[in-house]
């Protein structure tokens, strides 16, 4: 038997709920659309959720427990004749792509695909074959959806260089969380330590992996100290595969009592109550949620000018500092300008407001039924 689910129902198809800005976009929605009124369902791949104590309790969370993508389709015709949504909200490529299977077996249903990064630069890697087949399922699928969410205008263009029709595409900012949850982790050494720190304390915040580029920011640092002489001190919150790599270059350069790794945390917000600087040196952000929310609390931003998320969030680098992207000593530079010229925390507050969960909630009203 099919069941119903009530009238403005969403559901949202995701990899799962680990530590990531996707997810925490996921969480936040599912709360803020929940809490208006609507039944809400998180369908997952795998059953890794780390925001069990964050999602309220009447969002339902499914987890189709299948282990890989390539079993998506069957298990998700399975589940769509099983169970009805009004609207179904499916996540980053190439899940958005394998959804279209949605408007042949629930054609009532409307099926909205949120892209959260620049796919050009993701897959830039990968092979011309892969990126050949990538565009045809783009250029295909995109078509199925009733509404494309581009979570800034450079995802916006990229997908439009895919194939995308650009009408069909409408800009939404992701939604950011300003109030701390959670409390500082006193056993946290590395945390403690640089919070005991009498210098500039720098923070950072993201998962270990190339497109974050924190060797980018570790050179960066030593080039800061060294050449033009800061009294600055970093953390890095998070942890990934290329942790290793880090910790080799901060021994390497002999950064070790001056730049912690304290791993993953539960609520970064309180950490950054206690910086004076929060810097970003990714290679590409589809967005840059993390930036928000290090300007939420008031902390000025340094960024690299990687696509148009973070750009766009610092209005072209006059809410914050911007610097070449993969370029330690432009890096460096831009967090000697910010300490020397640091914007008034008045201004960063306010361009926070803009990316509110009751704001951003409100726009993906506009796109359900």
């Amino acid at each position: 038997m099919i069941k119903h689910i009530n009238s403005g129902s969403v559901c949202f198809l995701n990899y799962d709920l680990s530590f990531g800005g996707t997810e925490k976009v996921i969480a936040s929605l599912a709360n803020q659309l929940s809490s208006s009124g609507r039944t809400v369902s998180i369908l997952t791949l795998s059953d890794n959720n780390d925001f069990k104590s964050f999602i309220h309790d009447d969002v339902e969370i499914i987890s189709l427990n299948i282990p890989s993508i390539r079993y998506l389709i069957p298990s998700l015709v399975r589940f769509i004749t099983n169970r009805r949504f009004d609207n179904f909200v499916a996540n980053v490529w190439p899940l958005t792509s394998l959804a279209f299977i949605l408007r042949i077996f629930s054609r009532k249903t409307r099926l909205i695909f949120v892209e959260h990064c620049n796919l050009s630069e993701q897959f830039k890697g990968r092979s011309s074959l892969f990126k050949l087949l990538q565009k045809i399922s783009i250029g295909i699928f995109y078509k199925f959806a009733h509404v494309i969410v581009a979570v800034s205008e450079g995802v916006k263009y990229d997908l439009v260089s895919m194939g995308v029709d650009k009408n069909k595409i409408q800009v939404i900012y992701n939604p950011v969380i300003s109030r701390p949850i959670e409390q500082i982790d006193e056993l946290n050494i590395p945390a403690q330590n640089w919070k005991e720190l009498s210098s500039k304390k720098l923070i950072a915040a993201g998962e270990m992996k190339s497109q974050k580029n924190f060797i980018n920011l570790v050179e960066a640092i030593a080039h800061a100290r060294k050449i033009l002489h800061l009294d600055i001190g970093l953390l890095i919150l998070g942890d990934g595969e290329e942790r290793k790599s880090i910790e080799s270059k901060i021994d390497s350069l002999q950064l070790q009592d001056c730049i912690f790794l304290a791993g993953w945390v539960d609520d970064p917000l309180p950490y950054f109550n206690l910086a004076d600087l929060f810097v970003l040196s990714s290679d590409y952000e589809g967005f840059g949620v993390v930036i928000v929310e290090a300007m939420s609390q008031g902390l000025n931003i340094v960024s690299t000018n990687c696509n148009s998320g973070p750009s766009e969030i610092l209005k072209n680098g006059e809410l914050g500092f911007l610097c070449e992207v993969n370029n330690p000593a432009s890096l460096a530079e831009a967090i000697a300008r910010s300490i020397q010229h640091p914007i008034e925390s008045d201004a960063l507050l306010a361009r926070a407001r803009d990316f509110s969960e009751i704001k951003i909630r409100k726009l993906y009203e506009e796109v359900l039924i």
